[in-house]
């Protein structure tokens, strides 16, 4: 039961980064700094959709082992 509430948890922290990275390219800065914003911001929507990722495996891992199969 911890693995999967750890799963869950893992896969909320990838929702907020990919939040955090939406929310920055909404909110970006000056025209100057504009192409770096947009990089940081696309850094961390892809590491979010990593995170996510690694939720589901995981989550997918510990049905498996719970069928015993």
């Amino acid at each position: 039961m911890r693995s999967t509430i750890l799963a869950y948890v893992i896969a909320l922290a990838g929702l907020v980064m990919i939040a955090a990275g939406a929310w920055d390219l909404f909110t970006k800065g000056t025209a100057s700094a504009r192409l770096r914003h947009y990089a940081i911001a696309i850094g961390m929507i892809c590491g979010g959709l990593a995170i996510g990722g690694l939720a589901q495996a995981l989550r997918l891992l510990l049905e498996i082992n719970a069928k015993g199969g």
